[in-house]
This record gives C-alpha cells, structure tokens and sequence, in this order.
C-alpha cells in the first residue's frame, strides 16, 4: 500500500517537472544526485570510511552541470576531483591509514552518480517534447520492469539469483522484469512514442530491462557490504533516494546512446 500511496502523489508532480521547462527537471536530478550521494557516504561510513562530503557534493553537481550545460566539459570535474580531494585529505591532515579509502570512495561516489544520473539530463536537453518523452520512456520502461519483477518474484520466485547478495531477488522475477520492460516499451509506443519501431520496443525492453536488474544488483550489493537493509527510509515503502534510483542508473546512458545511434 506504501509503494502505491508513494507513486500516487510522486506521478504527477514528476510528470509536471519533465513538462515544464528542462531547469525544472534538471533541479529534480540535482536533489535525488545529493540526496543519493549522502545515502552511498553514509554506506562507506557504516564501514568506517569517513568520505568528503561537501566536496564530493560539489563534484556530483559539477558532473551534473557539464550534462546541462555543454561550454562546461565533463573534464573539469573529473579533473577537479582526482587532484583536490587528495590534497583536501593532505590538508585536513587525516591519519594515513584513512585517506586512500576516504579520497577513493568519495572521487567515485560523486563521479559515479554525476555521470549516471547526467545522462537523464542529456536525454531531457533533446528537445522540449522528444526529451521529455525520452525520460517518460526511460522511466515507465525501467519502472514497469521493476514492478514486474517485484510482484511476480514475491510471490512465484523460487530460484534465487543472487543468495549472498540479495537472496529475494529470483529468476523467476528477472524473467517478468524483462518482459515487463517490454510490455511498457510496446504501451509507451501506443500512449505517447509513435517513433518507437516494435524492434525497438523489443530491444529497448530488453536493455533497459537487464540495465534494472543489474543496477538493483550492484546497490544490493553495497548495501550488503554495509550491513543495512535500505539506503535510508526517505520514500515510504521504497527506501532512499538509491532503493528508487538504482534500477535507472545505467539505464540513462543506454537508452540515450541507443537514441543516437539506432533510431535517430
């Protein structure tokens, strides 16, 4: 009932924010990449890694940035975060033994979400209508993929995939998460992507179906490493801003270069 309530009131406001101008959106992106950024430090710190947390802050946004606005190359935040956060280590004067896991977690926490969220940025700035359906399509096919695999999993899984990482997850749920990624590409094609080829349909299903899963996996995986159930407890029913996102991470850049390359 939680997850219901959740979608009931986060639907329409997120369908708002993709349709009004992109810096609405991009302001939404912005909150869920600091919000999640926090979630991944507190993970680290759970295991005794006391991260950067205001510079890995400003390098996430600048990542962010770079996917808004082009005259900001990628390479200035990566560059930024590979030769300041050490120093910052250097100048806080953090004992030894504690700087190469601080600077390391928080370089790739920050770059990692940057990057991975910035490519919903990429696919909104395609154009005000192409973009935003770009994003609806992303989400409604990663989501419904989800949904499927949650529903048919809890109450059919019997195999698991993963025992030592995430024991509730089962093939039998993976199978109805693909096929449902599918089934939402063939609905998003009627409701609103006449452009959507039914191969693309088939082949946009299926990688952001695998895209989901494996997002899923990697977060389960870390959050096993850290001995906690849920990232944090913002979105009732679902967790963090993590447990909502990570299904969608590595599906912004597939989609987006999928776009590029096969249906432009």
């Amino acid at each position: 009932m939680k997850r219901i309530l959740s979608a009931a009131v986060f639907l329409p406001a997120f369908y708002l924010l993709v349709r009004l101008p992109s810096p609405y959106f991009g302001l939404l992106i912005a909150t869920a990449c600091v919000l999640g950024l926090l979630e991944l430090y507190r993970l680290a710190q759970a295991r005794g890694v006391r991260c950067h947390r205001i510079a890995g802050v400003l390098v996430a946004l600048a990542t962010l940035g770079s996917f808004f606005d082009p005259r900001l190359p990628i390479l200035v935040p990566l560059v930024a975060a590979i030769t300041l956060i050490p120093i910052l280590s250097l100048l806080q004067r953090r004992p030894p033994e504690e700087s190469l896991s601080a600077d390391a977690v928080t370089v790739f926490s920050a770059l990692f979400l940057g990057t991975l969220l910035g490519f919903q940025l990429a696919l909104r700035q395609l154009g005000d209508e192409l973009g935003g359906d770009l994003v609806f399509l992303l989400f409604l096919v990663v989501w419904g993929g989800d949904a499927a695999a949650y529903y048919v999993g809890s109450s059919l899984g019997k195999h698991s995939m993963t025992p030592r990482i995430s024991p509730r997850k089962t093939w039998e749920g993976a199978a109805a998460g693909i096929a449902g990624s599918v089934l939402a590409a063939l609905i998003a094609r009627i409701w609103f992507f006449p452009q959507l080829r039914p191969s693309d349909c088939v082949l946009t299903g299926l990688l952001l179906g695998i895209a989901g899963i494996l997002g899923d996996l990697v977060e389960s995986i870390w959050k096993r490493g850290a001995g906690v159930k849920d990232s944090a407890f913002i979105v009732p029913g679902h967790g963090g801003i993590l447990d909502r996102c990570d299904s969608l991470l590595f599906g912004g850049p597939i989609l987006y270069y999928y776009f590029l390359f096969c249906m432009r």
